[in-house]
């Protein structure tokens, strides 16, 4: 079972089936944080420099996952709106499938 750190849930605002690995890479993102300060502590800047690379990756991936869902919940406000207004939505899916 993955470790929880404080506001994590805050922080992973993503698409429910991304949730999973979302957690992982905010555990990888808090661990390469904590072995770079680890070898900085040590003196081994090469090494430190490592992990902070590792930490930009999962940083990356994390904040694609988060975009998805931002970029889903403004499609649905889109929808919401185009209801509102009285379009239906499924006449313009058909359209677009012809």
């Amino acid at each position: 079972m993955m470790k929880l750190h404080t506001n994590q849930e805050n922080t992973l605002n993503v698409l429910p089936g991304d949730m999973k690995l979302a957690a992982e890479l905010y555990e990888c993102c808090y661990s390469c944080l904590e072995r770079a300060r680890l070898e900085l502590r040590r003196d081994n800047l090469d090494e430190a420099e490592r992990w902070i690379t590792e930490f930009q990756r999962c940083k990356r991936d994390l904040d694609e996952l988060i975009k998805r869902k931002e970029e889903h919940d403004k499609l649905l406000e889109v929808v919401e709106l185009m209801k509102e207004k009285g379009i239906n939505i499924a006449v313009i899916l058909r359209k677009g499938n012809e």
